[in-house]
Parts: C-alpha cells; structure tokens; sequence
C-alpha cells in the first residue's frame, strides 16, 4: 500500500489532482476526466468500471465520482476536504493502522470559487467479492461452504477485525456487509477490505464515543445467506473477547436487538413484535420482506 509522500499534486484545467507516481498517465487522465465530465449530477455518488491500466493491468480500476450536496452541506464544505479528499486520507490511515483498503491511484476536485463542483476517486479493485455475495456463493453451491470449525474461525477473525478497527479510533461511514469485501492478498490468503471509505472517521482512541455501535446496527440489520442467529451471538462474543458474558454485555446485546428492530422497521417496515430468530432467519419470511 502507497504512502502520502508516493502522491503528488498536479493541475488539468480545473481539476486540482493527487495522483500516485507511475500509476497515472496521460491517457489515463483523459479518458477519467472525460467520464466524470459526462455524467449528470445526481443526489448519491456514482461509481464505474473503467479498464485497467499502468501497474495494475490485470485488475480493473473503479471511478467513484460525488457530487455537492444542496443547502447547508454545500456550505459544510467550505470547512473540510472534499469526500475524494478524505477516502484517499482514511484509506491511507487504514493501511498504516494494519487495515485492507483499495488503493486509490487518483483524486480530484473542481471548485468554482471557494465551492466545490464534484469529486472524484479512482481506485484499483481489490480482486474480491462483497461478503454478501461470497455468503450468496456458499449458499448457492458455487463455492464450498466452509465446515463449521472453519466457519466459526471465520467469525472470530471478523470480530477481532471489527473490534481492532473500533479500538484504534475507526468508525465507518456504513459498515454494511456488502462493504466489507472477502478480496485475494499478495500471500495467497483471503482477507478483509473495508470499501467506500469517504465517511470514515478516526478519533483519538482515548476519547469517549459511541459512534462505533452504529456500525454493530448496520452489520447485524440484514439477513445473510447462512448465518444463524447463533453465529451472530459467536460474533459478538469475539468482539467483546473478554471470555466472560456479564450485565454490561448483556445490555449492549439487547441494545442491539432493539436497534436492529427499529432499524428493519424503519426501512422495511416489520412491525417490532416479530420474533427476532424468525426476523433474522435468511431464508425466513422476512429476509426479502416487501409490504
């Protein structure tokens, strides 16, 4: 993973770029620049698929491109980086902390006057699936369904990841499975990629803050292919990793059942009496509910 001092900073018009030595060129300047010109504003940002180039020829590059928020957000701006701005810091912040992150090969920002226009990020993939849709292939038999020492191993390393990002200050933006990616590592072995780390934020690991169980909330509210309601107790008995389940565990596992209900009735509209082992089944009457 590059470092801030492997970027440099560079002029196109009116696009004010950080881009990596050697990854970017010429051609690949203006085929980005070309795209994110194209393209209509919209409320969320949009992301596409372009071909690879420089180093990374075997993998693809992904164009994440955002645009001003209305109102007040626009004003916002005026006071902190762009979102590209702040992926390519979090990313870089990941990956010294130890983390998995794409590499970002390209930011840049237009601004008339003091606001800004639109952004963007270009990134290398990451050679991995989301952990939804690796959880789809294991259903679906498209790829072999780990034995149950090996799922629970599995758990294990993705509590330990969650609890070591949240211990060193970390808090996604949206920390929802499929922004979690099970990707291929130089050393051959799977690993965990945190994606679209525009909103992450990082505090000082001694200041108090509860940001972190929003993150537990958008992890636990979807059904996934294959997860019981157990395995999302083994989960947070590896988060908490203290070997003990006392009052204060237990008050933050009821916590987060009530969060998920409000959560899944908010946006699914699942009334909250329903029983929690029946409302986070995958393959259960709600686990595609439609009213």
């Amino acid at each position: 993973m590059p470092v801030m001092a492997d970027y440099q900073q560079c002029r196109a018009g009116k696009w004010h770029l950080t881009v990596l030595a050697g990854q970017w060129n010429q051609e690949l300047q203006e085929k980005t620049l070309a795209l994110v010109e194209r393209q209509v504003a919209s409320k969320h940002p949009q992301t596409f698929e372009l071909a690879s180039g420089g180093d990374n020829e075997s993998k693809p590059l992904y164009l994440k491109v955002f645009y001003p928020p209305p109102g007040i957000g626009m004003v916002k701006n005026l006071l902190r980086k762009s979102k590209a701005a702040r992926f390519l810091h979090q990313s870089l912040a990941l990956s010294k902390a130890g983390f998995h992150a794409p590499v970002t090969i390209a930011v840049g920002e237009a601004r008339r006057s003091p606001f800004s226009q639109r952004a963007f990020v270009l990134t290398v993939g990451v050679g991995g699936q989301s952990l939804v849709s690796y959880l789809h292939d294991c259903w679906l038999g498209r790829r072999p369904w780990p034995a149950l020492a090996e799922k629970r191993k599995a758990l294990k390393c993705l509590a330990e990841v969650i609890r070591k990002f949240h211990d060193l200050g970390f808090v996604h933006g949206d920390l929802v499975p499929s922004n979690l990616f099970v990707s291929d590592l130089e050393s051959g072995e799977a690993g965990l990629c945190f994606m679209d780390n525009d909103r992450t934020r990082r505090f000082p690991p001694w200041l108090p803050q509860t940001l972190w169980k929003r993150n537990l909330v958008q992890l636990n509210r979807f059904p996934l292919p294959g997860i019981s309601l157990q395995d999302r107790m083994r989960f947070m008995h590896g988060y908490l990793a203290n070997g003990k389940w006392g009052r204060k565990e237990a008050r933050l596992s009821r916590w987060l059942e009530d969060k998920t209900r409000k959560r899944r009735k908010e946006c699914e509209r699942i009334h909250d009496s329903v029983n929690f082992r029946e409302l986070m089944r995958w393959n259960g009457p709600f686990a595609n509910y439609t009213e």
